[in-house]
């Protein structure tokens, strides 16, 4: 079994940061053609999370983590 180097563990929890902002603002935005730009965004995120884990990626688990990130800082 593979394991996975400290960089690209890094770029993972960068873009589900990503891939959670841009589903908050695709969530809250009502502009069409902002709509979209925020939709190819966040597909092509998310296209890269799955190469960079080879399609086995736990979202929630990494939506938890970075929660729980988020909560310690503040």
């Amino acid at each position: 079994m593979k394991t996975m180097s400290e960089e690209t563990k890094r770029q993972i929890r960068q873009l589900t940061r990503e891939k959670i902002r841009l589903e908050d603002l695709l969530q809250f935005t009502n502009h069409i053609a902002t709509s979209k730009k925020l939709e190819d965004d966040l597909y092509e995120v998310k296209d890269t999370l799955d190469k960079l884990t080879n399609g086995v990626w736990f979202e929630d688990v990494s939506e938890q983590e970075l929660q729980a990130e988020r909560e310690l800082k503040h």
